[in-house]
């Protein structure tokens, strides 16, 4: 999708946010039904302009949510309210995750599809296995060097490092004596 359309429908989202804020703040009384407006279509335009069939099918699912909590909102219509939206979710989700897809069913059958196997041309080759090295002979760096430029350079010799000793635990030779 042309670039210019994500910048358009973002500063939408952006615009329409921050006016439904405003509005809010100066009205008082319909600060929370103004504020989930503004966040309905913040989510409905923003998901627009991201050009991906689930972005917009997660924006209009937003947006049906904050339309209907702005009207629980304005008319304290709470609990039976959560039920119509989750109703109106529920229905919207069924008829839009198709659309959004592109997997809208027809009624004409559809052609099987035929897969023909491979036929491998040649064996395959494993990749050499590099030697193992345990962990007590601790990481050492290739002989061969480095490639840079399309040449080949030696690794600069690293100055010898002091070895330490590792810890050991002491542990008892005899238990402690039991008190019963």
């Amino acid at each position: 999708m042309y670039r210019g359309s994500r910048n358009f429908f973002g500063g939408i989202a952006g615009g329409v946010f921050l006016i439904c804020l405003a509005l809010a703040f100066m009205t008082g009384h319909f600060f929370l039904p103004l504020l989930f407006v503004g966040l309905a279509f913040a989510s409905l335009f923003g998901s627009l302009s991201a050009s991906n069939p689930r972005a917009t099918y997660g924006g209009v699912m937003g947006f049906i949510w904050m339309i209907g909590l702005a009207g629980c909102a304005a008319f304290n219509f709470w609990w039976p309210g959560i039920l119509i939206i989750l109703g109106v979710s529920a229905i919207a989700g069924t008829l839009f995750r198709p659309m959004m897809s592109g997997q809208v069913k027809t009624d004409a059958p559809q052609q099987p599809v035929y897969y023909q196997p491979s036929q491998p041309s040649q064996p395959q080759q494993q990749p050499e296995q590099p030697y193992y090295q345990p962990y007590q002979e601790g990481y050492k760096q290739p002989q061969e060097g480095y490639q840079e430029g399309g040449k080949v350079h030696p690794y600069p010799e690293q100055p010898h490092v002091q070895e330490y000793e590792q810890p050991q635990a002491q542990y008892p030779q005899e238990l402690p004596p039991q008190q019963s």
